[in-house]
């Protein structure tokens, strides 16, 4: 398994992974066939993360080449949030428990502290246990709860805001 930053030759790969994705898992936030993504589309998104400081992606490949997750770091806009970069991140269920996510979050975190981050922080559905020991492992802290924030298969679910603090403190 490799783990790199993302390029523009990883769009079609990524609308692969992402239709995948919100077939395979109810975690997710699109529902199956809700996606309306182009290759073009998400070619267009890629650019904006080559050479951003305030935001970034990586993917993790596997050994025959093809995308089998990512994760998402995008860095507040406004000067009072700037320090703040709010994750995403998705595996294949055929690669999740062989530490991909670990891989993933340490590298976003690395890239995180390079940048000047001192918080990264998420979401994630109450009852997805895997997903928030994931979290926990990789020291983030549980901060609240966001009640019946979405609504998956006709049952409204919580959301769990988690936030990890870094040893960034350079103000950018």
């Amino acid at each position: 398994m490799l783990i790199r930053k993302v390029a523009l030759h990883d769009a079609e790969g990524l609308v692969v992974l992402f239709h995948l994705l919100d077939t395979e898992t109810a975690f997710m936030l699109f529902e199956p066939g809700e996606r309306q993504l182009t290759i073009e589309q998400q070619r267009k998104q890629l650019s904006e993360f080559v050479d951003s400081s305030q935001q970034t992606m990586f993917v993790a490949e596997n050994e025959a080449g093809e995308v089998i997750g990512f994760i998402v770091g995008v860095g507040g806009k406004m000067n009072r949030i700037r320090h703040s970069l709010y994750c995403a991140i998705g595996i294949r269920k055929s690669a999740q428990g062989k530490g991909v996510g670990r891989q993933l979050m340490a590298s976003l975190e690395t890239w995180a502290c390079h940048h000047a981050f001192h918080r990264m922080e998420l979401t994630v559905m109450a009852h997805n246990a895997p997903a928030r020991h994931l979290y926990k492992a990789a020291g983030f802290d549980e901060e609240g709860i966001k009640r019946d924030a979405m609504r998956v298969d006709g049952k409204y679910i919580d959301e769990i805001y988690m936030a990890k603090l870094l040893n960034a403190n350079s103000l950018k």
